[in-house]
């Protein structure tokens, strides 16, 4: 008698009306796995690929400048030319 209840119950039962829900379930499952491992891949790929200076590369141009004329490669007048050479293009744009 027990064996006819249990097979009825997976068979013809109400187990086996899951339907439309059962796929809608899992879909929703496997959406939450899908997201739990994208994220953290994602972030990892974004922390990786970012470029060190994230700053505009005219002030990175201007520092390069001043640590050049203050190891003393370039003289005042140099650095002045380049400077506004530098600045300007900045108004330019």
């Amino acid at each position: 008698m027990m064996w006819g209840w249990h097979d009825g119950m997976w068979n013809d039962g109400h187990m086996a009306g899951w339907g439309s829900w059962g796929w809608g379930m899992m879909l929703f499952g496997l959406l939450w796995m899908a997201l739990l491992i994208a994220l953290p891949v994602y972030a990892v790929y974004w922390l990786t690929t970012r470029s060190p200076t994230d700053g505009h590369t005219d002030d990175s141009a201007l520092a390069v400048l001043q640590e050049r004329y203050a190891r003393g490669e370039i003289d005042d007048e140099e650095f002045d030319r380049r400077r506004a050479r530098l600045v300007s293009d900045d108004d330019r744009f």
